[in-house]
């Protein structure tokens, strides 16, 4: 049954690839994967995120949909103005112990808001380097990178990723 479900989800994703549900298009979308799901076994390995929480999951959506907002009105602001305010700069913020799949997450989040560009993950300490456009306040920045990670690890990590960020947050007093 598991197969059955990668053979369908990597097939949607073919279809959307070629832009057009054809016939021609969902057929060679199942026969490739269906040799995918049979040839790399890899592909049907156990998920490593944890559990899904949909009360957190909902904080995570709200909170990118208002980043992306008021990110996208304020680059707009910016763009049409006589004079530009942007002042670039970059930051650099520590990440909890957590999945490789979480930290991709994350990152990707944080590529999709307008004005911020995830630039280097290094691992010993995890810290996350992100370029961002309205640079402002340093503090403020890292305050909501710390806090879009936070949803993001409540909403889709493990129960050892939560009990990570917890013991993150009170080394730093937070």
């Amino acid at each position: 049954m598991r197969s059955l479900t990668y053979v369908v989800g990597l097939t949607l994703i073919w279809v959307m690839l070629w832009g057009t549900p054809s016939p021609a298009n969902i057929v060679s979308g199942l026969a490739v994967s269906y040799v995918l799901v049979t040839v790399l076994p890899g592909l049907r390995r156990h998920r490593r995120w944890g559990k899904l929480r949909p009360g957190p999951l909902f904080g995570l959506i709200g909170f990118m949909l208002k980043s992306a907002v008021t990110s996208n009105a304020a680059l707009a602001r910016d763009i049409v103005a006589r004079r530009s305010r942007l002042r670039t700069g970059v930051v650099g913020v520590r990440l909890p112990e957590c999945s490789d799949e979480l930290v991709t997450l994350i990152t990707n989040l944080l590529a999709l808001t307008p004005g911020t560009m995830p630039l280097e993950l290094v691992e010993a300490p995890r810290t996350l380097y992100v370029h961002v456009l309205r640079m402002g306040d340093g503090e403020g920045v890292r305050r909501s990178i710390r806090h879009l990670t936070s949803l993001a690890v409540r909403a889709f990590g493990s129960d050892a990723d939560v009990r990570a960020l917890h013991r993150v947050g009170r080394r730093r007093g937070a």
